[in-house]
């Protein structure tokens, strides 16, 4: 897993983490509050994806 890849995920599990952390009285399932960190590290990895796109993207037009 690149580096940037890995960063990306681990903000998303972290947020994911938080999520269960701050919202444990909410009134939406438990099993959606535990899921949010595995959720948030793949949309990290989308979002990874995207950047990189865009990146490639920019050097093509140069």
């Amino acid at each position: 897993m690149a580096t940037t890849r890995l960063r990306f995920a681990m903000i998303g599990f972290i947020v994911g983490v938080l999520i269960v952390y701050f919202m444990k009285d909410a009134p939406i399932s438990t099993g959606l509050r535990i899921a949010a960190p595995v959720y948030l590290f793949g949309v990290g990895i989308i979002i990874d994806g995207i950047v990189l796109r865009i990146k490639e993207r920019k050097g093509k037009d140069d």
